[in-house]
């Protein structure tokens, strides 16, 4: 079986086939994923409990607890799958060095009598836990070339089914899904069972925009390209419509990168799409004024000075446009350069006790949390994606690269593929996402379940 290494694929022998096989055709398994990919778009509460404010338990907080007691019942195996891919090993060193630190959060939360900080932590590194597993699971099972495609459809589904949700919403036809309190905290803003931030919305929708342009050019999948199609119409509708300006800007770094990576193919692609999108606004008005009225309110009319634009001023475009982002960094970097002991290992992970709010830039997020050890391993997972070489799926290495290169720029200005409450499952879509992706060098060691 193909597995991946830093620089090229490589053939290595997965431990006792028995336990590979039985991974990949036991349907349990596959149903067991499909669920929790389920879970990452519907965030609508399941339980509520009460430990910091008012608390939720959702779906993948429930099946998470199968998905561990799989992983720890056979840890050797997946373990020895995980130190085979090397961007699952780095993010598994990341949430290690997670979980040792959290020892510093316990003794902050202790020695200053926050413990439902602590608690609400450890919520968070669960989460990390599971959808990394999760992610595990998924890379096993779609070395079965026909569960592979399953749950590309299944994404696919799921992301334009959230999408004819959330334009509905705005037209008015289905009302907003969350309680009192979310309405009141982000102002009605309807985003489907996504979750009510614009952020979650928008890189939703961008992951999926980028997902489906890799599977477009797969030839192998067989993945009806009708479909595949309207699946980045509505992912790029819902994306302007989100509002979400750091969203905005990974989309821009992926449609540079993919105008350079594949200038041919973009601009016939380019060409199809937009005429498509172009005749859906132009033949609808309501659809156009709802596009206009968020990119006008959230963009437009946020740049006090025009010339800033003519004259590519970065600085006052993201004093204007950032909505305070550049005065938390900056209050963020005082705070490090102010405490130089916490630089080469951090505070702990998602330790607020000090300092309770979010940096909105995940570089120094991770030095504050965890210091220049978690830096190492958080950004050495993500370049681990780019070393990868794809020689003949030029499709999956556009999107892969491309979605990789935009969360590396837009990193800069928030923490999105992180586990902070208002984020939601963002982290989880995304390693499912470039699972499915770096799956493709599987093609031809794969199996089959027919």
């Amino acid at each position: 079986m193909s597995i991946i290494s830093n620089k090229e694929s490589t053939i290595n022998t997965l431990p006792p086939k028995a336990n590979f096989f039985y991974v990949v055709r036991n349907n349990a398994y596959f149903m067991l994923v499909s669920l929790m990919i389920f879970s990452y778009f519907y965030n609508l509460p399941i339980i509520g409990y009460s430990v910091k404010g008012d608390n939720e338990l959702r779906l993948y907080d429930l099946l998470g607890l199968i998905v561990l007691t799989l992983f720890y019942g056979n840890y050797k195996f997946y373990y020895y799958v995980i130190q085979k891919v090397n961007p699952l090993k780095w993010l598994y060193w990341f949430i290690l060095w997670s979980t040792f630190t959290i020892i510093s959060t316990l003794l902050f939360a202790i020695f200053m009598d926050k413990m439902s900080v602590f608690y609400q932590s450890v919520l968070y590194l669960y989460h990390l836990w599971i959808f990394f597993v999760t992610s595990v699971l998924l890379y096993v099972i779609s070395f079965d070339r026909y569960k592979l495609k399953l749950f590309v459809i299944i994404v696919f589904s799921l992301s334009s089914i959230s999408c004819i949700i959330i334009a509905l919403q705005n037209f008015n036809l289905i009302p907003f899904l969350w309680s009192d309190n979310y309405y009141k905290g982000y102002r009605g803003f309807l985003s489907g069972t996504l979750g009510p931030n614009k952020i979650v919305t928008g890189m939703f929708s961008l992951i999926n925009f980028i997902f489906a342009i890799g599977v477009f050019f797969n030839k192998k999948l067989n993945i009806s390209k009708v479909f595949t199609v309207f699946v980045i119409v509505v992912n790029i509708y819902v994306l302007l419509l989100s509002g979400s300006r750091t969203s905005y800007l990974g989309l821009l770094i992926f449609i540079l990168f993919f105008s350079f990576y594949k200038t041919s193919s973009f601009i016939f692609f380019g060409l199809i799409v937009g005429s498509l999108f172009g005749f859906l606004l132009t033949s609808n008005n309501n659809l156009y004024e709802k596009v206009e009225e968020v990119i006008s309110g959230r963009v437009i009319n946020k740049i006090e000075n025009d010339e800033d634009i003519e004259n590519a001023n970065v600085g006052e475009l993201y004093q204007d446009l950032g909505a305070g982002r550049d005065r938390l960094s900056i209050n963020y970097l005082n705070y490090i350069l102010e405490n130089p002991e916490i630089i080469p290992f951090g505070l702990g992970f998602n330790n607020r006790t000090t300092k309770s709010f979010s940096a909105h830039n995940m570089y120094l997020n991770v030095i504050k949390e965890l210091g220049l050890v978690g830096f190492y391993f958080y950004f050495g997972w993500l370049i681990n994606y780019l070393l990868i070489s794809f020689k003949k799926n030029k499709g999956e290495a556009l999107a892969l690269k491309g979605l990789v290169f935009s969360m590396l720029v837009t990193l800069f200005f928030g923490e999105h593929l992180y586990i902070y409450r208002p984020l939601f499952a963002i982290l989880g879509i995304f390693l499912v996402v470039v699972n499915l992706l770096i799956s493709s060098l599987h093609e031809n060691e794969t199996i089959t379940s027919k």
